[in-house]
């Protein structure tokens, strides 16, 4: 079957095998292709050897001669199908039974599915003992020999992986046979069972509709998932010792050492039928509150979390666990949104042009058979996990494993960083230094690079509301650099600038040192690029980082540009259409105005009345707030050095005069006085009763440092 793999030609392979299937009507086939398809030449040559060799169109087959005593070798017909009918005939005569001559034929099977999967169907439906397959398959599954119940459920699992092979064995999974050899002993009997309702699950919905059966579904998983204890000898190594079939020590042992591969191990099936079952919201939820099989002591998500310790780096278990993972921490729901993202179509849109072209019944059965998943129930599964050492586990899988794999876990971890509470705890299990270490290779593919971005989304998420005092001085240096490099990154989402952003703003705020790395990192020309994004999101996040970059030198030397400058301004006169990004740039203004360059550029500017009389005369407290300070830093500019800067300062108090604006303050204190009264009169809350009598305070200020 391996060996088949090799041929390119369908036909080729067809004559080869069809003798050891007891295939007898290939001729009928073959003279029905004849009309549509050209003659093939055969030539025959003789090896430096002098053994025979035959080419059929492009497979060359090599018949070796051999000395028998008494055999009619001397006279054989030279054509595949002879060669394969006596290859069969040789297999048959050393004391085989009909039972050892079926399990052959479906370890063929088998092996075509894998290398030939059109031939593996063919040979099913047509080849085995033309066309008896099925029936024989069914016999297998219920013999007593364990052998032939392993391959039947080997072949079964294979068919499974094949589209076309599906509708072949479909009727087989719902038989009592079958049930039978999901609920065998034999883990590897079961395991194939098991495989097979994984993936024909995947394909259709309703094999597994019934609460009850879902349920002994995953128990069969997690028993699958245990350890096997050392005295017990698997199937596979019976059937490499066995001696009913004498061929298999010169041809079988390639396909049982395949069998026996770790990607057909019990573990392995184990983790295929969960990654199935974990699409389902009802498995999600009994896996995040500790499912446990019957007779097991720990749960299916600590097996699981024991699993990821892989020390060989990547295999096909890392990334059906990271599969899983990232299945228990999502909803259909976010999922559906997540396939839109890059579409024109919004999810919501395209379900309403689905619910077009139905009746009121089909819109109500659909509501009813989609699964209920809120978003609370998500957070609570994701508070689940973190407590159960998932994140340390998912990271210990990113070591070594493939970009796939990778991509897997770095969306798991994302989506797990959406639940505030459980950021700490990713952090101190190392979620935030693995995504801080990833990188890209040269050259990397669109995977890897979209793995990286989500690696640096992963980063922004976790620090959008921790506190950066909590952090290693590594972990807070360590986070700029790919921070700044997803919000200059063109192909990033607007969610993704925004909390890359917003975590900036965050660790800005920590000190001088971060100030520093954020500007070193070309922060500076990075946030006054994203200022200008159509997101207002983005825009406000934006200007709130570069205010929290205030005062370091670099900042003050690009806001005293006048271009630069003009942007603040006129973001801060239009609160109506962004009030956050007006807030922003207004509390920028206010603490800039303190370097007496800055203080001069901005009364310079011809909307610097104009939005100086905005901010006072908005009714905001929030704004008018910053309105006053920034004139109070304007007057205070005395230029008390004594250089020649100085003669220039006077300048911002003048400016303040004639713009009307200490007016306007000695009218707002005369208006409310300690403003008691008219906060009771307008209903303020207690905190805005707090600011309108500091406001008051900042307006007396201003009136007397100007009398």
């Amino acid at each position: 079957g391996r060996i088949m793999s090799s041929i390119h030609d369908e036909n080729d392979i067809k004559k080869v095998v069809s003798p050891i299937f007891g295939y007898t009507n290939l001729h009928q086939e073959e003279s029905k292709d004849e009309e549509s398809s050209s003659s093939r030449t055969t030539t025959t040559t003789t090896s430096g050897n002098g053994n025979v060799i035959h080419n059929h169109g492009g497979v060359t087959i090599e018949e070796l001669k051999e000395d028998h005593d008494g055999d009619d070798d001397e006279e054989e017909d030279h054509h595949p199908s002879e060669f394969s009918r006596k290859l069969a005939t040789r297999r048959r005569i050393v004391g085989s039974t009909e039972i050892d001559t079926q399990m052959a034929k479906g370890q063929l099977v088998s092996a075509l599915f894998l290398g030939k999967p059109d031939i593996g169907v063919w040979a099913l439906e047509k080849a085995w003992s033309n066309g008896r397959g099925l029936t024989e398959l069914r016999e297998m599954m219920m013999s007593a020999n364990n052998h032939a119940r392993f391959i039947a459920s080997e072949v079964i699992s294979a068919a499974a992986s094949v589209e076309k092979g599906r509708p072949l064995i479909a009727g087989l999974v719902g038989s009592a046979p079958f049930q039978d050899l999901l609920e065998d002993e034999n883990r590897e009997i079961q395991s194939g069972a098991a495989s097979a309702i994984a993936k024909l699950g995947l394909a259709d919905k309703a094999l597994s509709s019934k609460e009850g059966e879902v349920i002994g579904l995953l128990q069969v998983a997690c028993q699958l998932l245990e350890d096997v204890p050392d005295d017990n000898e698997t199937l596979t190594n019976l059937l490499q010792k066995s001696s009913h079939d004498v061929v298999a020590s010169k041809t079988n042992t390639s396909s049982t050492a395949s069998m026996s591969s770790k990607d057909t191990t019990a573990v392995q099936r184990g983790l295929e039928l969960m990654g199935y079952l974990a699409s389902r919201t009802q498995i999600k939820e009994e896996l995040a509150h500790g499912f446990r099989a019957t007779g097991v002591s720990h749960s299916a998500i600590e097996r699981l979390v024991e699993l990821s310790d892989v020390p060989d780096g990547d295999s096909i278990s890392s990334y059906a666990i990271a599969s899983i993972f990232s299945s228990i921490v999502v909803s259909v729901k976010t999922l559906q949104k997540e396939a839109f993202a890059d579409k024109e179509l919004s999810a919501e849109q395209y379900e309403e042009l689905q619910n077009l072209g139905k009746t009121e019944e089909e819109k109500e059965l659909a509501k009813k058979e989609q699964e209920h998943d809120p978003p609370e129930a998500v957070h609570n599964r994701i508070r689940k996990l973190a407590s159960s050492n998932v994140p340390r586990a998912m990271v210990k899988l990113m070591d070594g494993s493939s970009e796939h794999t990778q991509e897997l876990l770095v969306v798991g971890l994302t989506r797990m960083a959406i639940e505030e509470s459980v950021r700490g705890l990713m952090v101190q299990q190392g979620v935030l230094t693995a995504c801080i270490k990833f990188e890209n290779g040269e050259n990397p593919s669109e995977t890897a690079k979209k793995t990286l971005r989500n690696a640096r989304h992963c980063i922004a998420k976790l620090l959008v509301t921790l506190n950066p005092s909590l952090l290693t001085t590594s972990q807070r240096m360590g986070a700029i650099k790919p921070l700044v490099q997803l919000i200059r990154d063109h192909e990033s989402s607007d969610l993704q600038q925004f909390e890359a952003l917003m975590s900036v703003t965050n660790l800005a705020s920590m000190g001088d040192e971060t100030k520093n790395r954020i500007v070193a990192e070309k922060g500076i020309g990075t946030l006054s690029y994203a200022m200008f994004s159509e997101h207002e999101s983005v825009r406000q996040a934006a200007t709130e980082a570069m205010t929290n970059l205030v005062p370091h030198p670099d900042v003050m030397k690009h806001l005293a540009d006048p271009e630069h400058l003009r942007l603040f301004v006129a973001f801060a006169a239009e609160y109506q259409n962004n009030f956050g990004c007006a807030r922003a740039a207004a509390g920028c203004l206010a603490m800039a105005a303190q370097d007496s360059k800055i203080a001069t550029t901005m009364v310079q500017l011809k909307t610097f009345r104009e939005t100086a009389h905005v901010l006072l005369e908005c009714g905001n407290l929030e704004l008018m707030h910053r309105g006053l300070i920034l004139i109070l830093n304007l007057i205070y500019q005395q230029g008390n050095d004594g250089d020649n800067e100085s003669s220039k300062v006077p300048k911002c108090k003048k400016a303040v005069i004639d713009a009307g604006l200490v007016a306007f303050c000695s009218a707002y204190v005369d208006s409310y006085h300690d403003g008691k009264k008219a906060a009771s009169d307008l209903q303020f809350s207690q905190a805005d009763q707090a600011l309108m009598a500091t406001t008051i305070d900042i307006a007396k200020e201003i009136v007397k440092a100007c009398d």
